[in-house]
């Protein structure tokens, strides 16, 4: 049996989430909440502000002992090849190197 077009509804029905028209009350998404306007900031925490600097100047510190410490460990690498060797253990001195990355091992183990 079909319907003519003048017994259909003139209106949709409203989407409330009952009996399965609409979604379905736990699929609702949570709105996300409004961030810090752009103009806005945080209200001065002295505190938080010097550990941050005492932090950054530790951290570059580092950075420039990172440098330092690459360019040492390209030096022994090479001198460790010039010398032929992919070990080397004396006195306390232990170094290997690491074929398939060209990467070395040292440690150095120091008596009292």
């Amino acid at each position: 049996m079909t319907k003519r077009k003048s017994q259909l509804p003139k209106h949709p029905p409203k989407k409330t989430g009952k009996r399965g028209v609409g979604p379905a009350p736990d699929e609702k998404e949570k709105k996300p909440r409004q961030g810090r306007l752009p103009t806005m900031e945080d209200p001065e925490i002295e505190e938080l502000e010097n550990s941050a600097e005492e932090y950054a100047d530790f951290r570059d510190q580092r950075m420039e002992l990172t440098k330092e410490e690459t360019r040492c460990k390209t030096e022994l690498l090479g001198l460790m090849k010039k010398h032929g060797k992919t070990s080397y253990v004396h006195d306390g001195y232990d170094i290997k190197v690491i074929v398939e990355s060209e990467k070395l091992k040292v440690r150095i183990k120091k008596e009292d």
